[in-house]
């Protein structure tokens, strides 16, 4: 098997643009999608990743 090569991408440099998440825009793509209340959408804490997600969740 072959091994992989990890390259850094710079913030800014692919095509699709980096999004710069915080609470409040969170909470309004929950309002604006109309997410049901037992999908139980939650914004992560600070220093936690997809990978932090509690079992059952997705991201």
């Amino acid at each position: 098997m072959a091994e992989e090569e990890i390259i850094p991408v710079e913030e800014g440099s692919g095509p699709v643009p980096v999004l710069k998440w915080d609470q409040g825009l969170f909470e309004q793509i929950v309002r604006g999608f109309q997410f049901p209340a037992e999908w139980d959408a939650r914004y992560p804490q600070q220093g936690q990743t997809a990978a932090d997600a509690p079992p059952g969740y997705i991201t």
